[in-house]
């Protein structure tokens, strides 16, 4: 067990000797003394010194010396306190058996004639215990220093704490008495941002020692090398003001500068007091050269992480956008195609609401027969009910002429007819207006079972108007399946690929034109198949014709998105749109929706 030491702390531990206790005196130490094994135990635990005088005068104190050296070195596994074992000269313990089991640092005679060399050896053995404790703070920082950027490898903590870690650990090593941050511009400009230790006025007096915010030539080699720099101070008196604020005499520097993607983001500053620079080695250089490359290295994954993140993040927020343009597009295009069939729709309306109006004239005229005809009744049987069976006879021979004259019976059997018919039209509108309402829903997302046979009924209504040749559709469907869809997206596919179809036919002088929609399953998929005896496409634009925009119509006849809206449509679906096409002989689209 190796325990944290107190530098200038000795223990004396056997009986009281006096020429042993003025020699201890004369040390620049705190010196404790134990007659007894528990005292002394305590002492260790409390105290944790690094060097032990054992005072050995007779059998009691030799026994004592042993049990407390078992303890040390078996019981505690202790193998760098430094034992100094004291003797009278008349008492010389066995000192090959205990260097051997012990390994006990020196054996001192308190003869009188050996005051002065007695004094040297434990000076000596204080001096390698010293030695011994930089030896392990220096390997403690340059492990701290190591485990920051190790740190700063495994895990997501924020930089700046870890690298006020680094910092703290870099000081260590360097030995430095007091250290700086100083944030560099884009201009190469400096400022001081975190100084150690922090005392008043201490961030004051080095901003007016450095001159900032130019940077002092020293500094500034920094920006150009980018690797950290150890020199003597050019000036001492530049930081005499330091020197008298922290008791020191600050002769040397460190300059670690922080380089990310070959930019100096900020230099660390550290500034070594004269007497510490003999701690400083080449082997602690060597490993803060290292670690810079290190630490290079991970500052500039980080940076490459944040940019990654910031770039996702971006393209996150235009694949959004661009999915929510798409379904503005699709709308837009249904639209458009609503707009161009606008005048077929009016007129499908027009037409049942003509004859409407037109069976309101007639009932109208029928009303007021039948009005006539009421109020002949009740003037018949008002004179039934007084008895005057003359009137009574004559306002009945009335009724029998008014119903021949006006026709009752017809009127009758025609208001039953006018009001089917007008049911019938008025059902035809409202027939229209859901297919309309179905093909214009903005961002229907609801998926459902598809009747195709219907979804067919419904385009070609729409597309009336586009179809002035009355060309028939034949559907040819050996599906048996039922495909669950979004029903608007399919119908907004099969209503733009039946246009284009009946487009191209009007343009293409042939004797018999025809369009088909059929259909089959295969792999797992329904195949939907638009094919018309039109004109066909070239080769040349087939690989175009799903592009925006891209269209062979002229100037204000077409938007070119229809084509590419259903083919987007269709990826939404999970299925696809494609082309077949022999120039001069027919033109036919697929639309292959999955079935489960």
């Amino acid at each position: 067990m190796i325990m944290e030491r107190q530098q200038h702390t000795i223990l004396n531990i056997g009986p009281h000797s006096a020429p042993l206790e003025a020699l201890l005196k004369q040390l620049n130490c705190d010196v404790e003394t134990a007659t007894n094994l528990r005292a002394s135990k305590k002492l260790i635990r409390k105290k944790k010194p690094g060097l032990i005088v054992l005072n050995v005068e007779d059998t009691e104190s030799e026994e004592l010396a042993e049990q407390l050296l078992e303890y040390v070195r078996i019981g505690c596994q202790d193998k760098d306190m430094i034992f100094i074992v004291a003797h009278q000269p008349e008492r010389m313990p066995d000192a090959l058996s205990w260097i051997e089991n012990y390994d006990i640092a020196s054996f001192i005679s308190l003869a009188q004639n050996k005051e002065a060399f007695n004094l040297s050896v434990i000076e000596r053995n204080l001096k390698a215990w010293q030695r011994l404790l930089q030896i392990n703070a220096q390997h403690k920082a340059e492990s701290d220093l190591l485990m920051s950027v190790a740190h700063l490898h495994r895990n997501n903590n924020d930089i700046n704490e870890v690298m006020l870690t680094f910092m703290q650990s870099l000081a260590n090593i360097a030995c430095a008495t007091t250290h700086c941050r100083i944030k560099i511009s884009n201009q190469n400009e400096g400022e001081l941002s975190q100084v150690w230790p922090q005392q008043e006025s201490m961030e004051q007096l080095l901003s007016s020692a450095f001159g900032l915010p130019t940077l002092p030539a020293y500094l500034a080699r920094s920006l150009t090398e980018k690797k950290p720099q150890i020199d003597l101070l050019p000036g001492k008196e530049t930081f005499h003001s330091v020197n008298q604020l922290l008791g020191s005499n600050l002769s040397s520097y460190l300059i670690f500068p922080i380089v990310v993607y070959d930019k100096v983001l900020e230099l660390m500053v550290f500034f070594i007091d004269e007497q510490a620079m003999d701690s400083v080695s080449m082997r602690q250089i060597d490993v803060v050269s290292k670690s810079a490359e290190q630490l290079t290295i991970l500052l500039e994954r980080k940076e490459s992480e944040r940019r990654l993140k910031k770039q996702c993040k971006r393209l996150k927020e235009a694949l959004i956008e661009l999915k929510q343009t798409q379904t503005q597009l699709a709308h837009s295009e249904k639209m458009a195609t609503v707009g161009q069939f606008a005048a077929g729709i009016a007129h499908e309306i027009n037409n049942p609401l003509s004859s409407v109006l037109s069976n309101f004239g007639s009932m109208d005229n029928y009303l007021d027969s039948i009005l006539n005809l009421q109020n002949l009744h009740d003037q018949f049987l008002s004179a039934v009910e007084v008895g005057n069976q003359h009137i009574g006879a004559e306002i009945k021979n009335q009724i029998s002429d008014y119903r021949g004259q006006s026709d009752i019976d017809f009127i009758y059997d025609d208001i039953r007819e006018i009001v089917a018919q007008s049911q019938m039209g008025l059902s035809r509108v409202s027939e229209i207006i859901k297919d309309l309402q179905s093909f214009t829903v903005p961002n229907n997302q609801h998926h459902t079972k598809l009747d195709v046979a219907a979804i067919l009924n419904q385009s070609l209504t729409l597309l009336n108007n586009q179809n002035p040749s009355a060309i028939s559709v034949t559907t040819n469907f050996s599906h048996t399946c039922q495909p669950t869809s979004n029903p608007g997206f399919v119908q907004q596919i099969l209503t733009n690929l039946l246009k284009n179809a009946f487009q191209a036919i009007a343009q293409y002088n042939n004797d018999h034109p025809f369009v088909e929609l059929s259909s089959k399953e295969t792999d797992g998929m329904l195949l939907l198949t638009v094919k018309d005896n039109g004109p066909g496409i070239p080769l040349d634009i087939q690989e175009k014709v799903f592009d925006p925009f891209f269209t062979t119509k002229e100037v204000g006849q077409g938007s070119g998105l229809g084509l590419s809206v259903s083919y987007n449509l269709s990826k939404r679906l999970g299925g696809s749109l494609s082309l077949q096409s022999e120039p001069g002989e027919c033109t036919s689209f697929t639309l292959a929706l999955p079935i489960n």
